[in-house]
């Protein structure tokens, strides 16, 4: 184990300096000899500073009463915590809840999003900033909008507090100075803004500009911040380090281990330094997990526990040196607080300073919670017109003032994805969004997938005061995909599709919307039971509450369309198209979720072109056809066809591990001309399926059959396909 070497000297030390203590004194003098302040040094380290919290509970056990808190990098965000007296179990139960994925992208949460972000967005795979039509390249991958809304949430109760040594415990975060490479100690300032500072992680976080400095991590300049604990007032310093060790030569087989020793060998002199101030050195052990395995929070604590523990004897020195519990301040702001005003800073725009007063609906002196406070600043993060945006409280006559910081550049990107399965082969698919293009809180996507299945897509859209629930746009789109028609109507021909529309949304919350469509349409193939003009008018229903996109564990996902429309497929051609598709899912345990989903179509008239009528089958979702070609498990795509279609689908998954998936799952339905219950024959299939979660998007393999015989069929998908 680490940390072993000189532990019987240093408990030896610690043992003697006790014993050849002088006599007691009196007054201040006798408080100060006899209760020395003891401070703590946590070191940084991405989610090996998860650590930090077994030393703090362990340090509680022994009776070490702590006094003053610094912190670098994870060790500050661990003791910012501390210092504002949250308990060790509390600050495990906000590691243990927060998103870590999430919070290592600059994506607003999914339920914040309105359905047609999602729907477009969530196809790419990695997300380019765009400046106007060119694209740009970021001081770091992510802004870190999603930290900040963390630490705002988390250091509330010292929101208002200016100065760190004021806090219950007191306390600094050491960041770095990008321009001169020094260690940047921040004592003072907005505790949130100073959080995120210290973490700055270089290369996958913008930096931070705080105080007139350009700031980074402080593990570039001192990761294990010990003279800072002794500058704060520390007699004693309690050192917790869970810097990578030097590998060997043997060791460094890969690119990656090589750039990870070279950070180790740039920290290695001056951690040397700062471990030689302490007075208890703590070093959890670090290796055998991920520096980003966040999700092993119990094994990092159980590590700096132990750790801790093979400081025993020294540490129980100390603790009978200090008798005395910390006796903490409890004048922290409240849950709830008194908003004197808001004032909004950050732009000069009239539209944006209405828009933020708007979404915050907070009056002047009125209370305002916690929780709502930050409800509605994630709010002013999904309308995707500010690249940040922050907020600070500070104390007034009767209450507080609320400032509210935005960098007003719309989030403007390209989404890149990538697709294969086996029924349409390999795909690019390219998503790009702008802001304010046609005006103030209009939002363009362009929307381009190419491959077997090509489309072409173009949106403008706008919300009455960006964020209501009245919409209206218009779109354009061209496709082409193979269609499988009957042998004497043609067999496989290629199908060209241009079309127009215009389109009126009511949107319910920001997972539904009902909407009202006009447009035209061309189509035209190799085969006349396609070639047709379509002017049509539809009803369409969206409503989508899934916790991720990927391998959903609840909440459901429901389309659908009433379209009626005529054609010249025949003279004074008229048709409908009727089709609903749902499928909900459902935890039953801690890793099995159970999915249902039904698929219901009805179409008719004389002017029905050929494309609109439904196709049963194929493992995977067409890109063109959507709904219109309902999956079905066990028959290859497209091989049965019919203007009624009834789908029903029950299936069961287990997440084995982290990411890998099983799913057992039962279609049963059938395709015919006339609608009755059941339609057609009737078909029952059963699939067996194994999926991951990987970083291109899922990987899915199935396999499938039906049940009254026939060949099984093997197929495969990668990436996403909405």
């Amino acid at each position: 184990m680490r940390g072993g070497a000189g532990r019987p000297a240093v408990a030896l030390a610690v043992a003697v300096w006790v014993a050849l203590a002088p006599a007691p004194l009196h007054g201040a003098q006798a408080r100060a000899r006899q209760e020395p302040t003891i401070g703590v040094a946590l070191s940084g380290g991405s989610a090996k500073g998860i650590a930090h919290i077994g030393v703090l509970r362990e340090l509680e056990r022994l009776g070490v009463r702590v006094d003053v808190v610094a912190g670098t990098s994870m060790g500050s965000a661990v003791g910012a915590l501390y210092a504002l007296g949250l308990s060790v179990d509390s600050i495990e139960s906000v590691v243990r809840s927060a998103d870590w994925p999430a919070l290592m992208s600059d994506e607003v949460p999914r339920a914040r999003r309105f359905l047609d972000q999602r729907r477009l967005d969530e196809r790419a795979i990695i997300a380019v900033p765009l400046d106007g039509a060119r694209l740009t390249l970021p001081s770091g991958a992510i802004v870190g909008s999603n930290f900040v809304r963390l630490f705002e949430g988390v250091t509330w109760g010292g929101a208002t507090e200016r100065s760190f040594a004021a806090l219950p415990r007191p306390f600094v975060a050491v960041a770095t100075d990008l321009e001169t490479g020094e260690a940047v100690p921040l004592r003072r300032g907005v505790l949130s803004e100073a959080l995120r500072a210290s973490t700055s992680v270089p290369g996958a976080f913008e930096p931070v500009t705080l105080q007139g400095r350009l700031l980074v991590d402080g593990a570039l300049s001192r990761n294990l911040p010990a003279e800072d604990a002794r500058r704060l007032g520390a007699d004693i310093v309690i050192c917790s380090d869970v810097s990578d060790p030097l590998e060997t030569a043997e060791d460094l087989a890969s690119l990656v281990d090589v750039l990870l020793q070279l950070a180790s060998i740039s920290m290695l002199d001056a951690t040397r330094e700062q471990r030689a101030l302490c007075d208890v050195l703590i070093l959890p052990e670090v290796e055998g997990i991920s520096s980003l395995e966040f999700e092993r929070v119990g094994e990092w604590v159980e590590r700096g526990l132990a750790a801790t523990a093979e400081h025993e004897d020294a540490l129980r020195a100390i603790a009978a040196r200090s008798p005395r519990s910390a006796v903490l301040r409890s004048d922290l702001l409240p849950d709830s607080v008194r908003i004197a005003r808001t004032d909004v800073t950050g732009t000069d725009d009239t539209r944006a300073i209405r828009l933020v007063r708007r979404e915050l609906s907070i009056p002047d002196d009125s209370y305002v919670g916690r929780e709502v406070l930050e409800d509605r600043i994630r709010s002013l993060d999904a309308t995707g017109l500010f690249r940040l945006v922050r907020y600070r409280l500070d104390r007034a006559a009767g209450g507080v003032v609320l400032t509210v910081d935005v960098e007003e550049r719309p989030r403007d990107r390209l989404g890149l994805g990538v697709r294969y399965d086996d029924e349409r082969r390999a795909a690019l698919l390219f998503a790009a969004t702008g802001h304010n293009v046609f005006g103030y809180g209009s939002v363009t996507r362009l929307d381009l997938r190419l491959g077997e299945e090509t489309r072409v897509g173009a949106s403008v859209a706008r919300r009455r005061g960006v964020t209501g629930g009245v919409g209206i746009g218009v779109e354009a789109q061209w496709s082409q995909a193979p269609l499988t028609l009957a042998p004497e109507e043609g067999g496989r021909v290629g199908v060209e599709i241009t079309s127009g529309s215009a389109f009126f949304q009511l949107a319910a919350g920001r997972g539904s919307t009902l909407g009202l469509q006009v447009g035209a349409e061309r189509s035209t193939g190799e085969a006349a039971a396609v070639t047709a003009d379509i002017l049509h008018a539809s009803v369409l229903l969206d409503h989508e509450t899934l916790d991720r996109i990927d391998f959903p564990t609840s909440g459901g996902d429901v389309r659908g369309r009433l379209e009626r429309g005529s054609s010249d497929v025949v003279e004074r051609g008229r048709f409908t198209v009727a089709v609903l598709e749902a499928r909900y899912y459902a935890p039953v345990h801690a890793r099995v979720t159970a999915d249902i989903g039904i698929v219901l179509g009805h179409a008719s008239g004389g002017g029905l072109p050929a494309h609109r009528r439904f196709f049963l089958g194929g493992a995977h979702r067409s890109a063109v056809y959507g709904s219109l070609h309902p999956v079905f498990l066990g028959v290859e795509s497209q091989a049965r066809s019919g203007t009624q279609v009834q789908v029903a689908r029950l299936g069961v998954r287990w997440e084995i591990s982290g990411g890998r998936f099983l799913r057992a799952g039962v279609d049963s339905g059938g395709i015919g001309g006339v609608w009755r219950i059941p339609t057609g024959e009737r078909l029952t299939a059963w699939g067996l399926s194994a999926g991951v979660d990987s970083p291109v998007g899922p990987l899915v393999l199935e396999l499938s059959g039906l049940r009254d015989g026939g060949e099984p069929r093997l197929s495969v998908s990668v990436g996403r396909e909405l």
